[in-house]
């Protein structure tokens, strides 16, 4: 069979088999330790929501052996389904990381490692490494494929999630190069999400989703499940025959992919070691970030009272724009990717955690009021920031907010970068502060300083099974 491409689907295979564990950056693995702290903490109050609550119940209808923890209940399922529960609460208040040019990779990574490794009872150290190695698949395939994939109606959490995580369990069970290889291409066939659901408990879906196609996927390849080896590529001699569609060209439409990014400097570039993923310090689209802290800080400054703001006017990226997209919201899904809400709550509340997220909240007759008065533009200069985050210049927080108030007076302020970005990042300090208020009145204090000790002395423990039961809610 010839193809136009390298070996993208094997390369990417020899990344988890080959890869020594010593060879990775300590940067990695230190990265590994804050995504970890992160993303559970954000897990752990995610289980008190209702999408949280309809995927618990979700399992107990199903009958399976309890081989890993699932936060917030008191018995435990199979691994792939208790990944999925886990994941569906990391991504239900859209709190987690991003990472620039890839996605949302930790929400995936972090639930779908852990169930894996409490399953075979792996040590912490490995771990961490399965999750370092998984999360470069991953980031890997979606620098290959975004931003066509997000840019043709696919919401890429499960499906570049689906990736990431086949490639941990792969590693934590012990694998070989051919078996990840139909790892992989059942997790092509597997992961999925639609950007209309974008705004509803379709979005935590996509991404337990995702966890559960990736480990199922890679049980399936250890027990002997052939697909075929070169799922991500495709056979363009095959015209339009089934070899035609790989991965690579069925979500992104013939050629529009860049598969020789997912080679470059493999091995040797870990993307847990760049400057690449930010902590999100309020949930909802990563993009207006920026927005958000200088509408903040301009009410703040000036001290705004609500009642003399005649308007909001706010400039923003074509990417913002295009996630932020709705432009009415009721419920708290809706919210959090509504700009006229999102830049409301801000400058009413001078806060935008979760609180500023529940329905009730959204509903409020001073928030929806002001929302009329609240404008979004994408003005030229702007609109070329419309792609990958961090590719040839584009950055997506750029904004510019004028503030009309009733007394006749101007305010204006800019900004380009959010706390918890490249310039402003994020360290164990600030990340345990966001994590302690997440497990605030969730668990017990004694329990959630106890997860976080235990997260951060994850790499020297002899079984994770001891921080994944923490999750687990008392009997």
């Amino acid at each position: 069979m010839s193809t136009a491409h390298p070996d993208v689907t094997g390369a990417l295979a020899a990344l988890v088999t080959d890869t020594r564990g010593a060879a990775l950056p300590v940067a990695a693995i230190e990265s590994a330790r804050l995504r970890f702290l992160d993303t559970l903490g954000v897990m752990v109050a995610g289980t008190a929501t209702p999408v949280s609550a309809i995927a618990r119940a979700h399992l107990d209808a199903i009958d399976g052996r309890a081989e890993a923890s699932v936060a917030g209940a008191a018995s435990g399922a199979p691994a792939m389904l208790a990944g999925f529960a886990n994941a569906v609460a990391a991504h239900a208040l859209e709190y987690d990381d991003y990472t620039k040019g890839v996605t949302h990779a930790s929400v995936c990574m972090v639930p779908g490692t852990l169930a894996v490794a409490e399953a075979v009872g792996a040590s912490g150290r490995a771990l961490l490494e399965a999750f370092v190695i998984g999360f470069e698949v991953e980031a890997r395939v979606g620098q290959a494929l975004r931003p066509q994939l997000f840019d043709r109606g696919w919401h890429p959490n499960g499906i570049l999630g689906a990736w990431g995580v086949a490639a941990a369990a792969a590693r934590l069970k012990g694998l070989d190069a051919t078996q990840t290889r139909m790892a992989f291409g059942l997790a092509a066939s597997s992961g999925s999400g639609i950007r209309r659901n974008v705004g509803s408990m379709g979005k935590p879906f996509h991404v337990g989703h995702g966890v559960r196609c990736g480990i199922e996927a890679a049980e399936l390849a250890a027990r002997g499940f052939r697909v075929h080896p070169n799922a991500l590529e495709s056979d363009p001699d095959a015209k339009d025959g089934h070899d035609r569609f790989g991965m690579a060209d069925t979500y992104n439409g013939l050629g529009h992919h860049r598969l020789h990014l997912a080679l470059e400097e493999i091995g040797t570039r870990w993307e847990l070691a760049r400057d690449t993923t930010v902590v999100r310090f309020h949930p909802g689209a990563t993009g207006p970030s920026a927005a958000i802290d200088a509408i903040i800080d301009l009410a703040r400054q000036h001290d705004i009272a609500p009642d003399n703001v005649a308007a909001i006017e706010a400039e923003v990226t074509g990417q913002v724009a295009a996630i932020g997209s709705y432009t009415s919201a009721s419920t708290g899904h809706e919210a959090r990717f509504c700009l006229p809400y999102i830049f409301a709550v801000a400058l009413l509340d001078r806060a935008a955690g979760p609180a500023q997220y529940t329905d009730a909240r959204v509903r409020a007759p001073d928030v929806q009021a002001l929302m009329r008065r609240v404008s979004t533009s994408v003005p030229p200069d702007l609109s070329r920031h419309h792609g990958q985050w961090g590719e040839g210049g584009i950055n997506w927080g750029i904004c510019r907010i004028l503030v009309r108030l009733k007394d006749g007076r101007e305010l204006r302020t800019a900004r380009d970068t959010a706390r918890g970005w490249s310039r402003d990042t994020a360290g164990w300090t600030d990340i345990r502060e966001k994590f302690d208020a997440c497990c605030e009145g969730v668990i017990p204090p004694a329990r959630s300083d106890m997860l976080a000790d235990t997260i951060a002395g994850i790499e020297a423990l002899p079984d994770c099974r001891v921080l994944a039961r923490l999750l687990a809610a008392s009997n």
